[in-house]
């Protein structure tokens, strides 16, 4: 089955945004970029809509599938910060190498680091903690309401929300709870209804409609910051990705569009490694090349570069054997062949995005 390159365009958009966002982030506190969380979180939520109505699968092979995409490369990266904050300490500002820190961020467990965040050792693992949320959810979806799967979800993430919001108690795992951005899963699963239901924009109105979404949602994080996420980000993030999916066409088989569905296909290592590269390039690079300074626009774009250079180089030789590899062994343990599965309504279309 043929997958969706348009949105392996949007992933790398995406990411590109995360990197130059932690580039200005890390000097100058630049707000440019925030919005990449909930691209990513609506995106998320119309891939695993797509995911429970594309084919027949069981709750087993649904969970083994989402967690052995994501858990193999964010295990190494998080391991190799610990080793990094055991080794040398003096680099890091608030991650201190302990095993009860390790332990919550392999396993997904939100806690408050030493600076207030809830962070887990990788700290962009954060976004990783909601997703894992998501497919629980979804996975008790599955289970519980296989007919249903989308309102099952939509409701029960409202529902924790807000119980979580009216708590009395602050920890960090009802803080966490309390996220409106993780409502933008539904937002993303709502999209995939309307795609599913045959909605296409013209190319014209398609095209004007991405740079506009971008647009706008660059505008409203410098203007508006204190705006709600969910309706300055989460509503222009559907609309951004409807606008993207109708581009599918002009998606022609040239170098320019492989190696963008290429770096797409990366996203996720690019996403997870960049932080690396960053640091590398602020805290080392100026030592050697004098004058230079990565929050430049050729420091910019150089940062750009290298992250999806090493993302790609990661994912192909690191993250895809490493896939493979977990997806066998979890297919081999849990996955049961010929048992009776459950489905929700089948995908019309015979499409299904490679995630």
């Amino acid at each position: 089955m043929a997958k969706l390159r348009s949105l392996n365009v949007l992933r790398a958009v995406a990411a590109t945004t995360v990197i130059v966002h932690h580039v200005l982030a890390t000097t100058r506190g630049a707000a440019f970029g925030e919005f990449r969380v909930d691209i990513f979180f609506v995106l998320s939520g119309f891939v695993i809509a797509l995911t429970l109505n594309s084919r027949r699968q069981t709750v087993r092979e649904f969970v083994v599938g989402r967690f052995t995409r994501i858990v193999p490369l964010y295990w190494l990266m998080t391991l190799l910060v610990f080793a990094l904050a055991l080794l040398r300490p003096d680099v890091f500002n608030s991650t201190t190498a302990n095993l009860d820190s390790l332990l919550r961020s392999l396993f997904f467990i939100p806690y408050r680091k030493e600076n207030g965040l809830i962070h887990p050792l990788l700290f962009v693992g954060w976004t990783l903690d909601y997703e894992v949320l998501f497919y629980l959810i979804a996975a008790a979806a599955l289970l519980l309401m296989p007919k249903r799967t989308l309102a099952f979800i939509a409701v029960a993430l409202a529902t924790i929300f807000l119980i979580a919001e009216h708590a009395p108690s602050r920890s960090a795992i009802v803080e966490f709870l309390s996220y409106g951005r993780m409502l933008e899963f539904p937002l993303g699963a709502a999209a995939w209804l309307l795609w599913k239901r045959g909605l296409r924009l013209p190319l014209a109105v398609a095209g004007v409609g991405v740079v506009a979404m971008y647009g706008f949602m660059t505008y409203t994080e410098w203007l508006f910051p204190l705006s709600p996420p969910l309706l300055s980000n989460g509503l222009p993030s559907v609309i951004l990705i409807l606008c993207t999916l109708s581009l599918e066409a002009l998606l022609t088989d040239n170098w320019l569009c492989r190696l963008v569905v290429l770096l797409g296909d990366a996203s996720y290592a690019t996403y997870l490694s960049h932080p690396f590269i960053v640091e590398a390039m602020r805290k080392l690079v100026p030592k050697v090349v004098h004058g230079f300074d990565v929050t430049s626009p050729p420091g910019i774009a150089l940062a750009v570069v290298c992250a999806s250079a090493v993302g790609y180089a990661l994912h192909r030789y690191v993250d895809t054997p490493l896939h493979g590899t977990a997806r066998r062994i979890g297919n081999r343990l849990f996955v049961v062949p010929n048992r009776s599965r459950v489905t929700a309504d089948a995908l019309p279309e015979q499409i299904a995005e490679k995630s």
